[in-house]
């Protein structure tokens, strides 16, 4: 039994599907560069929320700095969880049940931790209020 090999010719490229693919790739490369920019400002933002929460936590509870860390982190991954529950339901009556537990859920921890973020904040221009004032003294 002898086996035969045919080689297929390659399809040409056109000069359209070429400018287009050309076109695509700097489309791509734009998309790209836009969610490396927006990966590095989310980045830059959710260090800043976990160090405020983490601050305002151990003023609240009198925790130490581990523990208070270790619950903004859970805090604020449990936020990108219920959020990206949300966006990955693969249906619309999915989406619909998934909403009606994660947007209670969302509005509690994005609520519960400004209070706990302003905490920190308060707790901080009063120190620095505090340290002003003496400097005034005579």
């Amino acid at each position: 039994m002898a086996a035969s090999i045919a080689k297929l010719p390659f399809a040409e490229k056109t000069a359209r599907a070429a400018r287009k693919s050309r076109r695509q790739h700097k489309a791509d490369r734009r998309q790209m560069f836009a969610a490396a920019g927006i990966g590095v400002v989310v980045s830059t933002l959710t260090a800043l929320s976990l160090t405020h929460l983490a601050h305002g936590i151990s003023i609240v509870t009198s925790a130490p700095a581990w523990e208070s860390w270790a619950m903004a982190i859970g805090i604020d991954l449990g936020f990108v969880a219920l959020e990206g529950a949300q966006l990955t339901s693969t249906s619309e009556k999915l989406r619909r049940e998934v909403i009606k537990y994660t947007k209670p859920a969302i509005i509690g921890t994005l609520t519960g931790s400004a209070v706990i973020e302003s905490t920190f904040v308060a707790a901080r221009r009063a120190a620095f209020r505090a340290a002003r004032l003496k400097t005034f003294e005579p």
